[in-house]
Formats: C-alpha cells, sequence, structure tokens
C-alpha cells in the first residue's frame, strides 16, 4: 500500500490556464507516481472536473471568502502578506484538521510559500509528517519590487508587506523539512534568510510535459508578436505598459501590418486600455488554449522588468519552436545563451530591433526556436526533473 500525502494549493491546477497552476499540475503528476494524493484547494468555477478524474487523486474543494480586499485589511492587524493565499487559513482550517484527523499522512505538500499560515495547523494534528513547501517565487522580494513603485501611503503599506512577508518566509524556513524553489537565484535568496536551514532549499526549475505541447498538425506562422501570461499580475501589467509605450511604436514603424496578442486570463484596465488606443493590438482575454496562439505567432515577447522564479510561459515558447526575445529579467534563472537560444535586450531600440530582426529573417527565428527547443528538453521536460522530485519528496 503506498503512502498519503496531503497536497495543499489555493488554486485548483485545473484547467492549467496559468503559469502558477502549470507548475502546480506538473508537480503533482510527478507526486502521483509515488504517493495517493489527497488534493485541498479553493473551489474554482472554471475547475474541469473530467481532469480532476484521476487514479490516486481524490479532489476536496472549499469556497473562498477571503477576497484581495479582505486579506489587505487582515494584514494589517496580523502583519502578514497582503494576497489571499497568505490568509488561505481562515477557510481551509477546519478541512485540513478533519483531513489530518483522518490520513495518516506521512507527507504534507504546501504548493506556494505564501501558504505557511497553514503549516502550524498541520503540525497540530501530524507532528510527525514530512512537510514540503514549493515557493514559486521569491516573494518578499517581489513585495518590496511592487513597493518601488508605489508613492504615499502605498508605497508605505507595501513595504510594510515586504517586511512581514520575508519575515514570514524566514518562519516557513523553520517549519518546514524541505523548501523548493524554481531557480537557483531565489534559492539563494532563501539561503541568505537563514544559513542554519540552508541546507533544506533544493531547486526544481519549472518545467512541463512536452506531451502537452506535440501536435500532427502544424498551422503557419502569422505576422503576430504575443505576451502570453496572467495580466493581473504586476510585473506582466507594467511590462505591456513598457512594451506599448517604448517599443511597440518602433516595430509598427518597420514592420506596418505587424499584429500585438495579449493572451491571459484576469486583464487589468490599463491593459485593457491599449487595444482601445491601437486596433492592431488584440487582447483575448482568457482562452482554452495559450499554446494554439504561441503556435502561430512568430515571436514571443517577454519585456519583464520585475519578477521572481522563471517564466513559464518562455519555456512554452520553446517547447512550441516560436522565438522568444526577452529582457535579462524576464529570462531570469534560465539556461540561455543571447543569440543562440534567445534574444535578450534591456533597452527599447535594442528589444525592438531584436523583435523586427527575428520578423524578417524567418530562417534566424528557426534556428533559435530549434536552440531553444533542445535546450528545454535537456533542461526543463519532465523527465528532466521527475527523478530528483521523487528523491527529495
Amino acid at each position: 500500500m503506498r503512502d498519503q500525502l496531503l497536497f495543499i494549493s489555493a488554486e485548483n491546477p485545473f484547467p492549467q490556464d496559468s503559469g502558477g497552476k502549470l507548475r502546480t499540475g506538473n508537480i503533482l503528476n510527478i507526486v502521483l507516481a509515488k504517493y495517493d494524493v489527497d488534493l485541498l484547494t479553493y473551489r474554482g468555477s472554471g475547475t474541469d472536473t473530467a481532469e480532476t478524474a484521476i487514479p490516486s487523486l481524490t479532489v476536496h474543494e472549499v469556497k473562498r471568502t477571503m477576497s484581495y480586499r479582505k486579506a489587505m485589511l487582515r494584514s494589517l492587524y496580523t502583519w502578514r502578506n497582503c494576497s489571499y493565499m497568505s490568509h488561505a487559513d481562515v477557510d481551509m482550517k477546519e478541512k485540513i484538521r478533519e483531513l489530518c484527523g483522518g490520513h495518516a499522512y506521512s507527507h504534507v505538500f504546501i504548493s506556494h510559500s505564501l501558504l505557511g499560515s497553514c503549516i502550524d495547523i498541520v503540525r497540530s494534528c501530524l507532528p510527525g509528517a514530512v512537510i514540503v513547501a514549493d515557493a514559486h517565487n521569491y516573494e518578499s522580494g517581489l513585495s518590496a519590487q511592487l513597493a518601488g513603485r508605489k508613492k504615499g501611503l502605498a508605497r508605505a503599506f507595501y513595504s510594510l508587506n515586504a517586511l512581514w512577508t520575508r519575515r514570514d518566509e524566514l518562519r516557513l524556513m523553520n517549519k518546514v523539512n524541505l523548501l523548493l524553489t524554481t531557480s537557483a537565484q531565489d534559492g539563494l535568496a532563501f539561503k541568505a534568510l537563514s544559513f542554519r536551514n540552508s541546507s533544506k532549499v533544493h531547486v526544481i526549475p519549472n518545467f512541463i510535459r512536452m506531451e502537452e505541447y506535440r501536435t500532427n498538425s502544424i498551422p503557419p506562422k502569422e505576422p503576430w508578436i504575443i505576451l502570453p501570461g496572467n495580466m493581473n499580475y504586476f510585473p506582466n501589467i507594467n511590462a505591456a505598459l513598457y512594451f506599448s509605450r517604448d517599443i511597440y511604436p518602433l516595430i509598427k514603424a518597420r514592420v506596418p501590418g505587424i499584429k500585438w496578442y495579449i493572451v491571459g486570463r484576469d486583464v487589468h484596465p490599463d491593459v485593457a486600455a491599449l487595444a482601445g488606443k491601437d486596433p492592431s493590438i488584440i487582447i483575448t482575454g482568457y482562452v482554452d488554449s495559450v499554446a494554439e496562439y504561441i503556435r502561430k505567432a512568430q515571436v514571443v515577447i517577454a519585456p519583464l522588468k520585475e519578477g521572481s522564479g522563471t517564466r513559464l510561459k518562455i519555456l512554452e515558447a520553446w517547447a512550441l519552436k516560436t522565438p522568444v526575445v526577452s529582457s535579462s529579467k524576464g529570462a531570469e534563472g534560465l539556461l540561455y545563451e543571447h543569440g543562440a537560444n534567445i534574444m535578450i535586450a534591456d533597452d527599447p531600440a535594442a528589444f525592438a530591433a531584436s523583435v523586427t530582426g527575428l520578423l524578417q529573417d524567418h530562417e534566424k527565428g528557426i534556428v533559435l526556436a530549434d536552440r531553444a527547443y533542445h535546450t528545454l528538453l535537456a533542461n526543463y521536460e519532465a523527465e528532466s526533473v521527475r527523478d530528483k522530485l521523487l528523491n527529495l519528496v
């Protein structure tokens, strides 16, 4: 009989329509090879129940009552990060106790460092369980980046938020048995918090399952560039606005017929407004398959100036053999060589020139994308990380 594992995630990974859900779902898929898993998550309106009919997986959902506004208010008197995930214990506490009371879980997997407040509940029920946390991002660093863009009271609030998050990340390191990060950079940031706990930190890079991206019919490339991602995530919002203001006009001047697709859910009003100003900008909102848009595009862009972890959308572009132009921040944490498997540009003129060059030289794009594809297979495909993950967890 196999051991049982409790997997706690604020986001139901089904359907896998965002970078965070891709990572959660891909890790869950590997863990299911070793354990019988109870997944505890929030109930989502878009949950595909067919996808959750997986052997050895039982899904337990709770209603989400902790909105972002409530979380912001609660953070002021609990001194905790303002993300709703940081306050998930409010909704999940009773279900965690129920599940832990009825099952002899040998391991508990916490899918996001912001869910660290759930660990005390688990420990009170299962003092001997091995607890593994997957950080996803170095959240205190992200909070500090957000604070740097604010002014007045908002800047003060988010600066405090960064301090609270840093404190909670240190507590997380003290409480877990293992802490997984998506990149060496994030791993070093966590180790710097606590040398005593540094041996707990291990890098499991973002990865994908190639069988999800293979197809018998490959559509022709269209004269598109594409920015994929959750468009309510502040690094993506700022990237879209920066690209629209400083880079896209330079590209349009050289490639008049170009179209720019922004593909992702939860579109922020500032991003939505871009399409009203320029008919060559198409904002899709949520789509069933971002991959279909990436596959058709001539270039994927990642003009990020902020962020943490690694970009799953770049890995998807590599899997779909679509060339990528990124800032250094956008490609941070990935194994890349400028001009070999990706184009890196950190100023508007260079970014525009790289995109334009790929739009006008299809052979160059094919070579770049092919090299990126082989980088992916060697380092970021599920089989390349499977054994390491299962040996840890």
